[in-house]
Parts: structure tokens; sequence; C-alpha cells
């Protein structure tokens, strides 16, 4: 069989396995389609199913635990790391097959902006994962009192929001629903509104919750800037996005624990309102779970529990948010940030390394 013939009907069966069954169950259905594939003689077919499940992924993106497409890595360097992790090229990357991953992308993004002097905002005391300023018009640094931002100017969304999240946060305060635009924006800047996303299919979907500021109305419609604002197809936004916030809210029933959240959104899926925003490919989140919330940074530890999630944004994925867990460290290769940067590097290097496990 032509290798391209191959190459193209192996990409869709991935989707398809990998998007209704997860990583941990392919070996299994691997085990029966390397029959099937290799008594029709699409050996070939068949080794790259066991090579999806046999290589090891600790270094790769998260991506690679379901399907990976061009439009969710950083630059060509990222991509081409997956695709000789595996040779036979189950994610389609290499298209005219000269060995070359993904070549329209930007042969290298650039390192981290320069370091900045720590904020004092009680939602950056884990660091600034990007380190967000105001020198760089894609990396902008948003601080508000309900959270802090990396805005992108080009891309019309965040990079990514952090924010902590206690009981002290929550009350009865009803839902604003007053999506709007931020006036916080630098002159000149366009401001994303709620009308882009019209028509467009995708959902307004908050990177803060609007439930995890509910003790003021104040608080809860600072979630409806659209700077905390990213599209999200209705499947991620009502399904697992959702019910990974509700369960992070539903952690603070236990006493005495806080939590610190970071998530963002990374890739390329298009754009909508007349290209002014981005629509991301995947998206991401870190949950930092304190029960020493009153120590900080210095009550983060090796035994600390944390919650480490990247998803497909898309309309076929699965239901339950714990098939994405991941480990930080493979966030932070997906998307060049420093998660965590203020605590200790020894713990880091534990914590970040564990693959999330709820």
């Amino acid at each position: 069989m032509d290798r391209l013939l191959r190459l193209r009907w192996f990409n869709p069966l991935t989707v398809l396995l990998l998007s209704m069954h997860g990583p941990k169950r392919i070996w299994f259905l691997g085990i029966w389609l390397n029959l099937l594939l290799s008594l029709a003689g699409c050996e070939r077919l068949a080794w790259g199913i066991e090579q999806l499940a046999d290589s090891s992924r600790a270094s790769l993106p998260p991506c690679v635990d379901d399907n990976c497409n061009c439009g969710d890595f950083r630059d060509q360097v990222s991509a081409q790391q997956v695709l000789e992790a595996f040779s036979a090229d189950p994610y389609d990357l290499d298209r005219d097959v000269n060995g070359q991953a993904c070549e329209q992308l930007p042969n290298a993004v650039a390192a981290l902006d320069p370091a900045i002097e720590s904020s004092q905002n009680i939602h950056l005391r884990l660091g600034n994962p990007s380190n967000a300023s105001a020198n760089n018009l894609n990396n902008f640094l948003i601080e508000r009192r309900q959270y802090a931002l990396s805005y992108d100017h080009d891309r019309g969304v965040p990079n990514w929001v952090s924010w902590q999240l206690d009981a002290d946060w929550l009350g009865e305060v009803e839902r604003q629903d007053d999506f709007r635009s931020d006036d916080d924006l630098p002159q000149g800047w366009y401001p994303v509104t709620p009308e882009d996303y019209q028509g467009s299919g995708y959902d307004r979907g908050h990177v803060v919750p609007s439930g995890d500021r509910t003790a003021n109305t104040e608080d809860n419609s600072a979630t409806f800037l659209m700077t905390n604002i990213i599209p999200q197809t209705p499947e991620n936004n009502r399904g697992p996005w959702r019910e990974l916030e509700e369960y992070a809210r539903n952690l603070l029933n236990q006493p005495d624990i806080a939590l610190y959240i970071i998530a963002g959104a990374y890739g390329d899926r298009g754009q909508i309102g007349d290209g002014k925003v981005t629509v991301p490919s995947r998206l991401w989140k870190v949950i930092v779970v304190l029960d020493q919330p009153e120590v900080g940074v210095e009550g983060v530890s090796i035994e600390t529990e944390l919650i480490a999630v990247d998803m497909p944004n898309r309309r076929i994925l699965r239901q339950n948010w714990r098939s994405y867990q991941t480990s930080i460290d493979r966030i932070e290769v997906a998307t060049g940030y420093d998660l965590l940067a203020h605590v200790p590097e020894q713990v880091q290097t534990v914590i970040e390394a564990r693959e999330s496990n709820f």
C-alpha cells in the first residue's frame, strides 16, 4: 500500500479511537486492529497503532494522547519532535512526505519575555507564567482584583488567566451575563466584542468561571469582560470543561482549602469575528490544592495535590475531564510557559513531572 494512502487512512481512525476510548484503552483495541490490518497487508499502519500505545510521552505535548494536528504547535520545531517520535506519522503532520512536519509554522518561537519584578497581586503568587508585562502587546499583563491575565492583542484572546479561589470568593450572587468589551485595553487596540462571536458556532467561554466569583455583583461581572473569554466548542465548554470547574469548587467543601488556578489556551483552529479572534485548538488548566492557604507559596510541597488537564477544543471529545489529565511539564512543553515559577525549584521538579491522577 502506498505510504501516503496509508497515512490518510490512519489519521481519521486514530481520531475516532482516541476520541471514543482514550489512550489508556487504545492498547487493547490496537491488538485487534494490528491483527486485522496485518492480515489486510497494512503492516505499517498496524505498527503505527502499536507505536502510539507503547511510546513514552513524558517529553511530548499532551495532544499526542488523543490527536495532534499542525494547529496544536507553537512552531515547526515542536511539531518535528512529535513526527520523529512517531515515525509512522499517525497524526499526518508530514503531508508531503518529505520528513518535515507542519512546514507552514514558524521555525521556532522566541523564548519567554525577560523576567519582570514580582507582582504583589494575590493571583500571581505562584508566578507569572510568560513574564507578561506592559512591554509586549501579545503578552500584555492585566491585573485586576478578581484575577490576573496575559492578553494577546493579535489573537484577541487571553494566553492565560490566573486566580485564587477560596470560600470568600463564593456567595449567592446571580450570573450577570453582561458580556462586554474591556475598556482597560490600551488606546488604539481593537476591543473584542460579544458580537464577534455571533454566528460562529462557538460559545463565549469563560476562563475564570462566573461560578468562581459569586460573592458580589462586581466580582461576577468582571468575569464577563471579553479579555477573559475564549471561543470554545459547546461540547467542550458545556461538557468536560464545565465539569472540571464544578469539581474544583466542590473541593472547597473541605475545611481550610484554597485553590490557585492557572488556565489558558493555545493553538489555532482558525478565526472568527472577521479575523479578529483566533479560535484556540487546545485548552489547559492547572489547579493547585493548598491545605495551608495562609502560608501562600511556602505551603506548596512535594506532597501538594494538583490537577493538570489539557484537552482539545473540538466537537468530538471524551466527556470525562479525568481522561485528559496530564502533567505540568507537558503543558509547559506545549505552551513554552514556566508555570509555578515562584515555587522552589526542588519542589517544582517533583510536582510538575507528576501526572495528575484525580
